[in-house]
């Protein structure tokens, strides 16, 4: 949770939710509320930014400041202004800043009083304490008003466009203006207010002529410049997305109640439109149709069948463009046995040894589990993640069991015992803070840890991530680290992942890591909301230059899939380690030069292990032996996977030859044998050495033969 500002002063005991309501709902109907609330806007929500550099100019404390207001609370605001009957709260102008000032110390006493109804109810003594139900109401509220948004601005564009694709003659037919339509005339708005918004910000910047009414003015639309250019079209978006700017919204009685102006952000003052979220606009084209269409009975169930069929879509053509055509499919069902059909994936995504079974769901979290109703929570809950995740591990056990899958084109495959499956959930609308609640009320198969995501969540790890290997990397880091590594966003996991890797610090069980880590993901994201083509944020391994290292891994980056396991094991080492590697195959590079046949050595990885062999030239004979030690040291180690990689000193390339050795291990008195022999052909030798002041003791196996 996130406890206003800690390097305060202790602020007093906060007062129960209804008195706090109760007074903001006295602030924001007072005179020229809606001119304080846009002053506000500009404090906290306006950024600067350089579109030739692709770069947020504000600083970092300003942006991730959890003093400033989210939208929940920007709308709270503004839901309870337009509850007035009286029009002075746009009419006539504040005469100072004293809503500004009062607002803040408000929202703040709200907040703490949220995060003390949640404490109230924890249990340090008691591990186990958030789940039980008695916190988990309250810990929900907070992490659900308080929890970072999962969509970008233009993500909401293009996905809308493509959720309703298929509802055009309803909209038409019952809204007046479908899709396309809407979005263009969002897109107008949203370019005008950019527009209005620099121009004024850049005027207060060079004088000091600019007043509150002038930041008002600059956040509204004529209406007439909307029906002029689009006609019926606007006349209908305008009564669907707007509210008038007195005695609306009146039942939003307290601050976990429905509160109108998310769906309806636009506010009517007669001639003119005033928007101060630009973002909830966004949003509610991305999701008001479907609750419109599900009042017509009649329509309901197609209107369900194409939000269903636009979020399997939309998954499929995302991984696509990671993975490739021919590694994704849609509708893919497993068999138990030839007669019973067990199960089914929406989208299964295979690379070499990996398998991402993805469950796609169309539930967003009702207004009850919002406010905290324990009921309510665990319905959507169960609804949304814990059931697709039960049918994700369900059928990634019968995969690793050997179950024939039969893709929609009647094509069976199956894989072996070695494979390495991803449970991954996928939602089409924000489910706010399931990062952090899954942590918590997600009940999972031991060794079997979800992702789970929404499609704004994924679109942005498929533009930050786009290769198959860190795309994996990722999904395994995030396993590895499910219990261990919390935080409220995606996007802040995603962030330290690029800054140094998921890896809990050695003195620490447990991390919860904060917003700031987003700053590289919003950064690049924001670019994409303005059209800047700015540069993607790269990660550690993209980052360091070590000695041969960095190149073994730019070209395994692109090995094909067969070889994707061994490439995220590398990318799994400390950069300790892969310094020592480095080191390593530098000394016996020379060693070769120098005289030898060849010379490898051996290091176990996370998920079996690697054997480096350097040689003068490839040939049969070093393939041979290659794939003899590789065999040895898989079977000595017990592993189900080896890798050996062939790096031949006439050229240029550290990768000449990529031998995988797979299969379940057993004992085996052949394969005994064998390793005995080839032990001795080759002097195989161990030490033990330490990588870094943290790092546990690492085995190297090293081989060689004299040249002849």
């Amino acid at each position: 949770m996130q406890n206003g500002d800690s390097d305060q002063p202790e602020r007093p005991e906060p007062r129960e939710i209804g008195e706090i309501f109760d007074d903001l709902r006295v602030l924001a109907q007072s005179d020229g509320a809606i001119h304080s609330i846009s002053k506000l806007f500009y404090r906290d929500w306006v950024l600067a930014v350089d579109v030739h550099e692709g770069k947020i100019l504000d600083d970092a404390e300003k942006r991730w400041s959890i003093s400033k207001l989210n939208n929940n609370e920007l709308m709270l605001l503004l839901g309870l202004t337009i509850q007035s009957d009286n029009d002075q709260t746009f009419s006539v102008l504040p005469k100072d800043d004293e809503f500004l000032t009062t607002a803040d110390k408000l929202l703040r006493e709200f907040h703490d009083r949220v995060i003390e109804n949640a404490r109230a109810k924890m249990d340090w003594s008691d591990p186990d304490f958030v789940k039980k139900d008695e916190p988990l109401g309250p810990l929900s509220q907070e992490a659900i008003y308080y929890g970072a948004d999962g969509f970008y601005l233009h993500q909401f564009e293009r996905l809308a466009r493509h959720r309703y694709r298929e509802d055009g003659e309803w909209l038409l037919g019952n809204i007046g203006v479908s899709i396309r339509p809407m979005l263009k005339i969002a897109r107008f708005i949203v370019d005008k207010l950019t527009h209005q918004i620099t121009a004024t910000t850049h005027t207060a910047k060079e004088t000091d002529e600019v007043g509150v009414g002038d930041l008002s003015n600059s956040l509204l639309i004529e209406k007439s410049s909307l029906i002029k250019k689009f006609g019926l079209k606007a006349e209908a978006f305008i009564s669907k997305f707007s509210l008038p700017a007195t005695g609306s919204n009146t039942d939003f009685l307290n601050p976990f109640d429905i509160n109108q102006v998310n769906f309806s952000p636009l506010i009517d003052i007669g001639k003119f439109l005033y928007v101060s979220n630009q973002y909830r606009l966004l949003a509610a084209i991305y999701e008001s149709p479907f609750y419109w269409m599900l009042n017509d009975k009649n329509y309901r169930d197609t209107a369900a069948k194409h939000r269903g069929d636009f979020l399997e879509d939309s998954a499929v053509q995302q991984f696509r463009s990671v993975f490739g055509k021919d590694n994704v499919f849609k509708n893919v069902t497993i068999r138990r046995n030839r007669k019973e059909i067990a199960g089914e994936a929406d989208v299964l995504v295979t690379y070499g040894e990996f398998v991402i079974v993805v469950q796609a769901k169309s539930k967003r979290v009702t207004q009850e589990a919002r406010a905290g109703n324990i009921d309510a929570l665990k319905a959507d809950f169960e609804s949304a993640i814990q059931a697709p995740y039960r049918q994700a591990y369900e059928f990634s056990e019968l995969i690793q069991g050997g179950a024939e899958c039969e893709l929609a084109n009647g094509e069976v495959r199956t894989f072996p015992p070695t494979v390495r499956v991803f449970p991954l959930v996928l939602l089409s609308d924000q489910f706010p803070a399931i990062t952090f609640l899954s942590n918590f009320m997600l009940e999972r198969k031991v060794g079997i840890a979800p992702v789970i995501w929404d499609l704004g969540v994924l679109d942005t790890i498929v533009a930050i991530l786009p290769t198959p290997i860190e795309f994996l990397f990722y999904l395994k880091s995030r396993a590895d680290t499910f219990e261990t590594i919390h935080s409220d966003s995606e996007f802040n996991i995603l962030g330290y992942h690029l800054l140094q890797k998921l890896v809990l610090p050695a003195d620490a069980d447990w991390m919860m890591i904060d917003r700031d880590f987003a700053g590289t993901i919003d950064e690049f994201m924001v670019m994409r909301d303005m059209k800047v083509d700015a540069a993607r944020p790269l990660g550690i391994l993209e980052r360091i230059a070590i000695p041969v290292i960095s190149d073994l891994l730019k070209a395994l980056k692109t090995a094909p899939p067969d070889l994707a396991s061994v490439v995220i094991d590398l990318y799994d080492f400390s950069s300790a380690m892969l310094e020592e590697l480095s080191n390593t195959i530098l000394a016996i590079r020379g060693e070769v030069s120098e005289g030898k046949a060849f010379k490898s050595f051996s290091v176990l990885t996370d998920s079996g292990g690697l054997t480096y062999l350097v040689c003068n030239h490839v040939d049969g004979k070093i393939r041979v032996a290659a794939e003899a030690i590789g065999k040895k040291h898989k079977y000595d180690n017990k592993c189900d996977r080896w890798y050996v990689v062939i790096d031949s000193i006439e050229t240029k390339l550290h990768i000449d030859a990529l031998l995988p050795v797979l299969g379940k291990w057993e004992e085996d008195e052949e394969l005994a044998a064998m390793s005995d022999r080839v032990g001795s052909m080759f002097g195989s030798r161990r030490h033990d050495f330490v990588v870094g002041e943290n790092s546990k003791k690492t085995g190297q196996d090293q081989d060689s033969e004299e040249d002849e």
